[in-house]
């Protein structure tokens, strides 16, 4: 069998890395991982992933990165940024001849009113019209982020969306659907796959979160603006969690329609060889670093 090289970006991130871990040992397919700084190559070296340097806000970079890749897994960060430098990457490897780009982007509902989701939406249409083979990956809300910013403290479960049901997917769910799609990319060509196979609100979650941690969690309302200020106050990008706090406050509205909307669990099953997770699922898994954080 004949191996692929694979060029996976984010590989120190929530999806990345299960990339990464899911990729390992594959026979046909060679990993390389693209990283800002070679400080942490070892560590992915020992992993048998061959590290090389790209910096998503130098150019110069992005030609190297790419050369004598087949495949590219295209994440990009929580910036207005993103435009760019994916743009970057998929000039790049449309100019080195990679065949196909594998894109983890952001939910797929139809509303117009979420910029960040739009933006995604460009992106994907931008690998499409420079004719590669495309797989798309379109995550729901990520059963991470609780712990991620911060949601979930020994107070209780931060709310910033009332009383909205969401539709949420476990970050490693994701990775290993993209993980299938890098190995086996016949089976995923020119697809879309929105992704997202457990809904509640956040009291849902909180309820469960007591049932299985035999904890007393409580919800705490949070303005989303609010929420806004104190994230760019803490360095994040502006324009983005702009976006973000729209979200929130069309969610809290009820004005984005189908946003707990879930999707094929077979289908995911056949790519994966499993079922996506479910909270409880999560939370049984992630059982002892919860308790840690709800301890605190």
């Amino acid at each position: 069998m004949s191996t692929h090289n694979v060029l996976v970006l984010g590989a120190t991130g929530k999806v990345g890395s299960e990339v990464i871990h899911q990729l390992g040992g594959k026979e046909n397919v060679d990993v390389f991982a693209g990283i800002r700084t070679m400080s942490k190559a070892s560590e992915l070296e020992s992993l048998g992933v061959t590290p090389v340097h790209l910096d998503l806000d130098d150019t110069s970079t992005v030609s190297g990165a790419v050369k004598n890749m087949d495949s590219v897994l295209l994440l990009s960060g929580y910036t207005v940024d993103m435009m760019k430098q994916s743009k970057r990457v998929i000039d790049g490897a449309k100019q080195a001849g990679v065949k196909r780009i594998v894109h983890i982007g952001a939910s797929g509902n139809e509303t117009a009113d979420v910029a960040h989701w739009g933006w995604h939406r460009m992106i994907e249409a931008y690998i499409e019209q420079q004719g590669f083979d495309f797989t798309h990956l379109q995550p729901e809300a990520f059963m991470q982020n609780i712990t991620a910013f911060g949601w979930l403290n020994a107070d209780g479960l931060v709310n910033l969306l009332k009383d909205a049901v969401w539709s949420w997917v476990d970050a490693k769910d994701v990775g290993a659907l993209a993980a299938a799609a890098l190995a086996s990319p016949e089976g995923f060509r020119n697809q879309t796959w929105r992704l997202g196979y457990d809904k509640g609100s956040i009291q849902d979650v909180a309820n469960l979160l007591n049932k299985e941690l035999g904890s007393n969690l409580t919800t705490q309302p949070l303005d989303p603006n609010d929420f806004y200020a104190g994230a760019v106050s803490a360095g994040a990008d502006a324009a983005y969690m702009a976006c973000i706090r729209d979200q929130f406050l069309l969610n809290g509205e009820g004005k984005i329609p189908n946003i707990d909307a879930t999707f094929d669990k077979e289908a995911f099953k056949r790519a994966t060889g499993r079922y996506p997770s479910t909270w409880v699922d999560f939370i049984r898994r992630e059982k002892a670093y919860l308790q840690m954080v709800v301890s605190q």
